[in-house]
């Protein structure tokens, strides 16, 4: 059996420091690990590969915001505001930032969408999560799925 690199770790900073919760291998993994009953941040990297003409591989550091379903509407508040700068000193660079509630609200789709539009003018050919590949070209907004479906929305 193939083993996978550790590419992904749930963190918590409810005590004011970044505190490990989880780590291991593979988008799947990790969308399973997270808590229903806390507030945590998942960090993913993942890979951006270009395989046209030269190979090049670029990782990426995607950011997950997890509410969990079971987390008071005024934890979120406290979350946000005196939590998440202590995942941002500890993470650095993060390429996308998403937030979630439920297991449904990310898809691996998704992250490979919102990585190929935050990109520069060098686009890869596919994003590997580790324990699955997403191709770009196949990319549309309805992988997005975004809450703001009104955002392009004319008013004349």
């Amino acid at each position: 059996q193939k083993e996978t690199a550790i590419n992904w770790i749930i963190v918590s900073a409810s005590s004011g420091e970044a505190t490990l919760v989880k780590y291991g291998a593979g988008f799947s993994s990790l969308m399973g690990s997270f808590s229903n009953d806390a507030m945590q941040w998942g960090l993913l990297g993942v890979l951006g590969v270009d395989d046209s003409s030269v190979k090049s591989i670029r990782s990426k550091l995607v950011q997950i915001d997890w509410f969990g379903g079971g987390v008071r509407e005024g934890d979120k508040g406290k979350m946000l505001n005196k939590q998440r700068p202590v995942i941002q000193k500890f993470a650095g660079a993060i390429a996308c930032n998403i937030p979630a509630s439920s297991k449904g609200d990310i898809t691996a789709r998704k992250v490979a969408y919102k990585l190929f539009h935050a990109q520069g003018a060098h686009k890869p050919t596919y994003y590997d999560f580790g324990d699955e590949k997403v191709q770009t070209s196949g990319l549309s907004t309805e992988d997005d799925n975004a809450d703001d479906e009104d955002e392009d929305e004319d008013f004349d």
